[in-house]
């Protein structure tokens, strides 16, 4: 029987997340030189771009440096490329591959600075390139950015690793074919560049960060505004939204009633302040939801829970699982959360048959039950008034680096119990 099995159900085996092999570029840390690193065959914008090695190294290292990339534009012609290619063995399935940019705020050009990675069939990187959409590129960041993000080999026998740099062409009043040039030029520093095969079976992954409810309260003065090339720009909006059972976001002034057995709904929304057609327009890095850590990029967004009232504003444990919309547990403390499972635990035991219930622990002390296999899925939000904020801080990708707050939202949860009638058995 189903519930049987659940209740009796060991823990499943713990597996180590992937880690990253070492790395299979060439001189991706630029100690003295470019060597290994070239422009890309047919670039076209060759003659308006350029490579050198700089002094400026990640670390801050004195015997070591950095590529160096600048490039101007015309309406055609605004990114300056250069790569290395790289063999992928038969049978890799998953490469990581990332590195570090720095991109001086301030700059009279309006550009993007970007690392990417191009697969190919062949083992020359040559022939048509196998797509991938990653993180996109970064701006206006005056302060050595780290990414790590991760690709499926598709099947690729060889890799090329790009780094490149794209100046925003600014039209003029009396500009009509999009060749005159204003002779501010955009530029970048990469540093730590790698590529390497995924490999399993051995820990790895990011470091988780502590909450810190001082992460979510407002700041003083509001966010200055920043400059974007010649225009002065206003921060993104962040809001947050409880949804009710259709999807649909709660008003502002509601107070939301939630029951407690099932996951809260938020909404998180990020919005640009111009429209696409604006030249005040600026790439940002999407919403992504806080989390465990991970090989990849790191989350841009996490949702901070206290109870509503609390003067002391104590964070309360919660879990999250992203999606359309964000699902949020409210786990409350050791006890609360204890509690919660007791209650479906013996919910469950009891629509089990007097025959089968007697193989069943009728008690399972707080350890065993935080290990049950199912504990992990079981909502059961302590009953009361909370309030939640969500933080934005986008350090990997796009131009604003500034933490953004939402909204405050309340929600208030309502007990109900956790055994549906007619479970099954």
């Amino acid at each position: 029987m189903l519930v049987f099995a659940l209740l009796l159900a060991a823990l499943p085996p713990e597996t180590s997340p992937a880690k990253p092999a070492a790395s299979l570029v060439t001189n991706g840390a630029f100690a003295s030189n470019l060597s290994g690193w070239k422009v890309s065959a047919g670039e076209a914008n060759s003659d308006t771009g350029a490579l050198a090695w700089s002094r400026l190294d990640a670390d801050g290292s004195k015997t070591s440096g950095s590529l160096e990339l600048v490039t101007s534009a015309t309406a055609d012609r605004n990114t300056f490329r250069v790569g290395q290619c790289i063999r992928i063995d038969p049978g890799v399935e998953n490469l990581s591959f990332g590195g570090r940019i720095r991109v001086p705020a301030g700059q009279k050009a309006r550009g993007i600075a970007t690392l990417e990675i191009e697969r190919f069939k062949t083992a020359d990187c040559s022939d048509d390139a196998i797509p991938f959409d990653g993180l996109g590129g970064i701006t206006n960041a005056d302060f050595w950015s780290s990414r790590r993000e991760i690709v499926a080999a598709a099947d690729a026998r060889s890799a090329r690793l790009v780094a490149s740099v794209t100046k925003f062409y600014e039209w003029g009043a009396d500009d009509e074919i999009g060749e005159t040039e204003d002779g501010n030029l955009f530029r970048a520093y990469f540093d730590d560049v790698f590529a390497a095969v995924l490999e399993k079976g051995a820990p790895g992954g990011r470091d988780l960060v502590p909450a810190a409810a001082s992460r979510f309260t407002p700041a003083s003065a509001p966010p200055k505004r920043q400059r974007w090339g010649p225009q002065s720009v206003e921060p993104p909006a962040l809001s947050l939204a409880v949804l009710d059972a259709q999807g649909h976001a709660q008003r502002a002034a509601t107070i939301a009633e939630c029951s407690s057995i099932d996951a809260v709904r938020l909404e998180v929304t990020l919005k640009n302040p111009y429209p696409e057609d604006d030249p005040r327009y600026y790439p940002l890095q999407p919403v992504v939801l806080a989390g465990e850590g991970s090989l990849g990029p790191r989350p841009t967004v996490e949702l901070g829970l206290f109870q509503a009232g609390d003067r002391e504003r104590k964070l309360v444990p919660i879990s999250c699982h992203p999606g359309a919309a964000v699902e949020l547990r409210v786990l409350g403390d050791r006890s609360q959360r204890v509690g919660g499972i007791r209650a479906f635990y013996d919910c469950l035991r009891t629509s089990l048959p007097e025959e089968s219930r007697a193989g069943v622990p009728e008690r399972l002390s707080d350890d065993e039950l935080l290990a049950w296999r199912l504990a992990g899925s079981i909502v059961a939000n302590p009953a009361g008034e909370y309030e939640v904020v969500a933080r934005y801080l986008a350090l990997e990708a796009g131009f604003w680096h500034e933490p953004v707050l939402s909204n405050t939202v309340r929600f208030r949860i309502v007990p109900k119990a956790p055994c549906p009638p007619g479970s099954p058995n």
